[in-house]
């Protein structure tokens, strides 16, 4: 079970002096994540906490409903997160800069209005929600709640959805019991909720490519329309993801000569015998990712994933294993930079499953691509897939995939043979040689699993420092 996300207030009277819609939505509020309390305030000059804060909550209702559709749909700061230290386990970093740099969309701390938010990040990724909170730390001469709780968690996408809209429902209320109406709020909420389902549809396009769907969409529209036509679910959400929104014709017309370059082999024509075989072994994680409702950590199932095909490979965790033979690969490179749509596969081309690339790849970025793919190939139910930057639930999967199937946790762990000890970079490259691979690949295993407190050493009792408590080396 996910945990929940909680908005609990108490609708209070307001300071004296003034009115308008601050003074009539002065509230006591508390944010949670399940059991832990994201307004966790310490007190000015003493060692006590409480778990709310006091003001108007107009300001961070009015914030949800400005940016609605990119709270439901836009997975981009994702990426960012995933390039930052133990980003999936602790947190963004202390280095993460000040919220006014980064997406003011997502950051809760950007509703402001003279109030102080917490500094907590929500990044959909389709079925969950993950969000991310960090305390308050260092000098801070901006006078306000300091909130001293962190963490990182992933909620229900639907119920995390349904809780905003109740907050925003019941803040809208409150203004019109007090008399008050016109606000910005109760306008742009309006026309939030009287949206129908074919204009909904377009806003969650145009927040999965970055932008406002009123402010910024209207010179992608023809090219937005035309992609949603051409390419069906989940080819087009992974798209919509990944693509830069001034490239959405060039990368429509990549996948179009792609597609051709593939060819299509006979309806008729079997599978290789060898992806057959790991179909059907990893069929029951394949059902269990994919059925609707489920809410299985994608992360955890790409690594079963793994342990299934290293077992049918016949490797111990410490032998390197090369997903090239299970499939053709080719570039058909793009004239230009383009980090979003990193390729196209398909269980059925003219010579079998095959892999093409939007840019080149050297060997071992090359073998972590074709791990993703391999996910797909074995688990996909679609025969054609795409490859994308965005950290969305089925891209997940695959990377968490390939991350366990190049270099398994216990196999890091086996290599690294002392539990205790600072890991070093030198480490980390060595143990990359030996399985071919980038050492980032070792580095994020590292930090998301061999490095975590609940992981268990091979041949070694828990000896010394606890894991979550060991450093890493620069």
């Amino acid at each position: 079970m996910l945990p929940e996300f909680q908005l609990q207030w108490n609708w209070l009277d307001a300071p004296a002096g003034g009115g308008g819609e601050l003074q009539a939505t002065w509230a006591r509020l508390r944010i949670a994540v399940g059991a832990e309390t994201v307004t966790l305030v310490q007190e000015p000059g003493q060692g006590t906490f409480r778990e709310h804060t006091t003001g108007s909550l107009y300001p961070l209702a009015e914030w949800i409903a400005f940016n609605w559709w990119s709270l439901v749909a836009d997975a981009r700061p994702g990426t960012q997160i995933s390039q930052l230290r133990f980003a999936y386990r602790h947190g963004v970093g202390d280095n993460r800069g000040s919220w006014w740099m980064r997406s003011r969309r997502h950051i809760l701390r950007a509703a402001c209005d003279g109030f102080r938010w917490p500094d907590m990040l929500f990044v959909p990724e389709g079925r969950e929600t993950r969000i991310v909170w960090m305390p308050d730390m260092g000098p801070d001469v901006r006078p306000g709640n300091r909130f001293a709780s962190r963490g990182n968690s992933c909620v229900e996408s639907a119920a995390f959805t349904a809780t905003l809209a109740s907050f925003v429902d019941a803040v809208t209320e409150r203004l019109t019991d007090q008399g008050i109406t016109g606000t910005p709020l109760q306008e742009e909420w309006a026309a939030v909720r009287a949206t129908d389902e074919d204009e909904a549809a377009f806003c969650r396009i145009a927040a999965r490519l970055g932008l406002d769907p009123y402010a910024e969409a209207e010179p992608y529209e023809a090219d937005i329309l035309k992609a949603a036509e051409q390419l069906a679910e989940p080819l087009a959400s992974d798209f919509f993801n990944g693509v830069r929104p001034e490239r959405i014709a060039d990368q429509l017309q990549w996948i179009a000569r792609v597609r051709t370059l593939m060819g299509t082999a006979p309806a008729d024509t079997p599978l290789p015998p060898a992806l057959v075989e790991l179909r059907k072994d990893c069929a029951d994680l394949s059902e269990k990712f994919f059925a609707p409702g489920r809410l299985d950590n994608p992360w955890d199932l790409g690594y079963e994933v793994a342990h299934r095909v290293r077992a049918w490979a016949g490797l111990d965790d410490t032998a390197p294993f090369d997903p090239a033979p299970l499939m053709g690969y080719r570039t058909e490179q793009v004239p230009y930079m383009d980090r979003g749509l990193v390729a196209l596969g398909t269980r059925r081309g003219a010579d079998g499953p095959v892999l093409v690339s939007s840019r080149r790849f050297t060997d071992r970025p090359r073998r972590f691509l074709q791990a993703r793919a391999l996910w797909h190939l074995i688990c996909d139910p679609d025969d054609t897939f795409l490859i994308a930057a965005a950290h969305t639930h089925r891209q997940h999967v695959a990377r968490g995939f390939a991350l366990e199937v190049l270099a398994p946790a216990k196999g890091v762990a086996t290599l690294l043979a002392d539990p205790g000890h600072l890991v070093s970079a030198e480490d980390v490259e060595v143990i990359a040689d030996d399985y071919g691979c980038g050492n980032i690949v070792v580095e994020h295993q590292l930090d998301n699993r061999v490095l975590a407190k609940d992981f268990t050493w091979p041949g070694h009792a828990r000896a010394g420092a606890p894991a979550g408590e060991r450093s890493r080396g620069a």
